[in-house]
């Protein structure tokens, strides 16, 4: 499966176990030497930036702009399935999750208002994020990946944090052929 993460640089070291990639990181990759290109091509995009509501871009550490909406609609994501853990990417006014979708992605998982992680340690989306990419490379299909993944989040350490109860409200987005 290939497999893209790019995500806050204080967010690093959990990234990549929660993607199984090296990631990108902002800093130093920010929004003015990010090349579109390099989301295409992929089965899988594991994002971790910090989103505002209804803005049209994720940010970095620093607050600096790590993605806008213009970025990803410039690529092709046809056939993707992207999993972010971006705050408010599940909102009724998403200009990200929208434009993921316009730019062909078949599914986009992720959580409406805050969602909770940590820089140290994989709990919450994070974990969740893991438990699905796994099941997914196996080849079960996304939904039922997911909803086995936010199954697993009950066993374990961590698994009555608020941001395992958040991640549970994570959910797929698509849109539907016409």
């Amino acid at each position: 499966m290939r497999v893209f993460a790019y995500c806050a640089k204080s967010y690093e070291r959990m990234t990549r176990r929660a993607a199984g990639v090296e990631p990108l990181t902002c800093p130093p990759v920010w929004t003015l030497n990010f090349d579109s290109r390099r989301l295409e091509g992929h089965d899988f995009l594991y994002f971790d930036l910090h989103g505002q509501p209804g803005e049209p871009q994720w940010y970095g550490d620093g607050a600096r702009v790590a993605l806008t909406e213009d970025q990803i609609n410039r690529a092709d994501l046809s056939g993707a399935v992207v999993f972010a853990t971006s705050c408010w990417l599940g909102d009724e006014d998403s200009p990200m999750l929208d434009a993921l979708l316009d730019a062909g992605a078949e599914y986009v998982i992720g959580g409406p208002g805050e969602n909770y992680a940590y820089a140290s340690v994989l709990l919450g989306a994070g974990l969740l994020a893991l438990w699905f990419r796994r099941l997914y490379a196996l080849g079960l299909p996304v939904l039922t990946a997911l909803a086995l993944a936010k199954k697993r989040l009950n066993y374990g350490r961590g698994k009555r944090t608020y941001a395992a109860m958040d991640a549970r409200e994570f959910k797929a987005y698509w849109r539907p052929e016409e």
